[in-house]
C-alpha cells in the first residue's frame, strides 16, 4: 500500500497537471483546475488506497469506483467508444512485453488508448516516447489523471479515428500497440489498413492484444494473407487468470 508521502506526490503531481491541461488538436482536453483538490481529499480520506486500484507493474490502473473517476463520470462528458474501463487484454500485453520489451525510448503509438494505462506503462518501464491516441476525445482528463497517478509525463493524447491515421503520424514510431480494438465487424478493415500505412511508414513492431472476437481473428487472416503475422497466446495469472491473443506483425 502506498504510504502518506506517496499520497503526497501524488497530490502535488495532481495540481502541475492542471497547468498541462490546454487545447489538443482543435479539441478541448477539459479544466482540470478542481481535479487535483478533490482527489487531494479523497487521498487523505482514503484509508483503503488500494481498493481503488488495480497495481500492475508498478503501475496504478483506478477502478471505476475510485472517487476521481466517478466524478469525472459526473461532471464530464462521458466516454462513448468503450474507453472506459482497464481491460484484461491490456495486462495480459504489459506482461508480454516484460517477456519481450521493446528498446529503450522508441517511439510508441498506442492505438484506442482508454484511459491510457497501457501508454503509462510503456514510458515507465521503457522510456518510451508515447503517443496516446483515441477517437473518443472524452477521454482526455481520464488519460491525464492515470498520467498524474504513475508521475509519467511522456504521454501525449491525441484524438483520431484509425483510419485518419497518416503515415505522417506514424513517423518516427517504433512500436504500435492496441488492446481490444477491434470489437466490431466494421473495425477489421480500418485496422487492416493502418496495419498496411504503419508498415509502409517504417514501424518495426506491431502488437494488438484481444480476447479472440470473430472481428480480431478476421484481421489476422487479413494479415496473414497479406504479409504474415504470428498469433500469440499469453497467459497471466494475476491480478487475474486469464488468457488471450496477441497479433504480432514485423516492419518491412
Amino acid at each position: 500500500m502506498p504510504n502518506e508521502a506517496d499520497s503526497h506526490d501524488r497530490c502535488q503531481m495532481l495540481q502541475r497537471a492542471t497547468m498541462r491541461c490546454t487545447m489538443a488538436n482543435g479539441i478541448h482536453v477539459g479544466e482540470l483546475s478542481f481535479m487535483a483538490a478533490k482527489a487531494k481529499a479523497s487521498l487523505k480520506k482514503d484509508t483503503k488506497f488500494d481498493q481503488h486500484f488495480h497495481v500492475l507493474h508498478n503501475i496504478h490502473l483506478p477502478k471505476g469506483q475510485h472517487p476521481e473517476i466517478r466524478r469525472l463520470k459526473r461532471e464530464s462528458e462521458e466516454p462513448s467508444l468503450h474507453g472506459n474501463k482497464v481491460w484484461r487484454s491490456s495486462a495480459v500485453l504489459m506482461d508480454y512485453l516484460l517477456e519481450n520489451p521493446i528498446k529503450k525510448r522508441a517511439g510508441v503509438m498506442e492505438i484506442g488508448c482508454g484511459w491510457g494505462g497501457l501508454s503509462c506503462f510503456m514510458a515507465k518501464h521503457f522510456d518510451a516516447k508515447v503517443t496516446a491516441l483515441d477517437a473518443d476525445g472524452a477521454l482526455a482528463p481520464y488519460v491525464e489523471f492515470v498520467k498524474t497517478l504513475n508521475a509519467v509525463k511522456r504521454v501525449e493524447f491525441v484524438t483520431r479515428r484509425f483510419e485518419k491515421i497518416t503515415k505522417k503520424d506514424l513517423s518516427g514510431i517504433h512500436t504500435l500497440i492496441g488492446s481490444e480494438i477491434c470489437f466490431w465487424d466494421e473495425m477489421t478493415k480500418p485496422l487492416y489498413n493502418l496495419i498496411k500505412r504503419a508498415r509502409a511508414a517504417g514501424v518495426k513492431n506491431i502488437l494488438i492484444a484481444d480476447p479472440g472476437r470473430t472481428p480480431f481473428l478476421n484481421l489476422v487472416d487479413l494479415c496473414e494473407d497479406k504479409f504474415g503475422c504470428d498469433l500469440i497466446e499469453h497467459r497471466i495469472s494475476k491480478p487475474w487468470k486469464t488468457s488471450k491473443f496477441i497479433l504480432q506483425v514485423d516492419g518491412k
